[in-house]
């Protein structure tokens, strides 16, 4: 049987201006928008460094699960047309933060339109 894969999101680099969710690049390099070009990391590799893929400023998700919520990138939006990206709203947050591999050592806190802001406790 075939291991599970996990995107890493970027939750401190999400900000409430942002259209789409930021994940990380391959072998930790960079920050990716598209599905297609973001790094899929084995759970066995994620769970054995969860300290680093899992703090709450970034969490693990399941591949399937990020997939499934991608939808067809704005034409135009960014350099090269094509491609599938994660809207950053209410709904998507609510099933990437219900999806987290383990509960990570700080609580995320996503940035996105009418999310409230971080650090306010009304």
């Amino acid at each position: 049987m075939r291991e599970r894969e996990y995107f890493v999101i970027s939750v401190k680099h999400n900000q409430c201006s942002d259209r789409y969710v930021i994940l990380w690049g391959a072998n930790n390099s960079g920050y990716r928008g598209r599905v297609e070009s973001a790094g899929r990391y084995p759970e066995s590799l994620v769970k054995a460094k969860l300290g680093y893929y899992n703090t709450g400023d970034d969490i693990a998700v399941p591949c399937d699960v990020i997939e499934s919520l991608a939808v067809p990138v704005d034409k135009g939006f960014f350099d090269t047309d094509g491609g599938n990206w994660v809207l950053s709203n209410r709904k998507n947050w609510q099933t990437i933060l219900a999806h987290v591999i383990e509960p990570p050592a700080y609580k995320p806190q996503p940035e996105y339109r009418g999310a409230r802001r971080r650090g306010s406790d009304s």
